[in-house]
């Protein structure tokens, strides 16, 4: 008979502390939240790695079973991770960065076009 690995992989998920500790999934600089965050929105495994190509279908099956073997404790933290993030974002508008994405965006088309008509 044919031996199997059963041995436990190591989960893939890292804390990365150049990002302020940020949770990514494998080698990559996809965070937890964003794959828990996706699957929780009744997205599969597969369609999650088709929408983040840097990720391992192994990576993301491990975490997505980790987080069910531990949902309650994944859950606070994903509703603190949702909490900060509205926080933060409140801030950001009582102090007037409310438009910073849009006018970051109209530089660079701005550059770009500048690009264009500078190679013609």
């Amino acid at each position: 008979m044919t031996k199997l690995p059963l041995e436990a992989d190591p989960l893939p998920i890292r804390v990365d502390d150049e990002s302020g500790g940020a949770l990514r999934v494998g080698p990559t600089r996809v965070t937890v939240e964003t794959v828990l965050g996706t699957f929780r929105s009744d997205v599969s495994a597969e369609e999650i790695i088709a929408r983040y190509p840097t990720l391992s279908l192994a990576d993301v099956y491990a975490v997505i079973a980790h987080y069910l073997r531990h949902r309650a404790e994944f859950d606070a933290y994903l509703d603190e991770c949702d909490r900060l993030f509205e926080q933060r974002r409140a801030e950001a508008l009582a102090n007037g960065q409310a438009g910073w994405r849009e006018e970051l965006q109209a530089r660079i088309a701005k550059r770009q076009g500048n690009d264009a008509s500078v190679s013609h």
